[in-house]
């Protein structure tokens, strides 16, 4: 479960790198998946390792659509969606992955 967490964040920490300024026409969109797929880790049964992978793979796939389009400020909107929601509703969780 520990290595799946670690994944996630160095994912996450190397989509935060990117640089990117101002407003995407995407951002809001990013924004509301990013709290949507935080809302599903959030649901899913701790205990159940291979929905939580699910759950976190599906986010990541969300994700990676504003990388193929190299759109680094939607991509920084949904991650901290992501994050913000996690930390709000989970902090434990938060605080594994992060």
């Amino acid at each position: 479960m520990k290595k799946i967490f670690l994944t996630l964040s160095l994912i996450l920490a190397l989509a935060a790198c990117g640089s990117g300024e101002g407003q995407s026409p995407r951002s809001e969109q990013a924004r509301e998946e990013g709290v949507a797929a935080a809302t599903r880790l959030v649901a899913t049964d701790h205990g159940d390792t291979l929905a939580m992978q699910e759950a976190i793979l599906e986010a990541r796939a969300t994700a990676s659509k504003y990388m193929i389009l190299d759109d680094t400020v939607a991509l920084r909107e949904f991650d901290e969606a992501f994050h913000n929601y996690l930390k709000e509703k989970d902090p434990q969780l938060a605080k594994e992955i992060f």
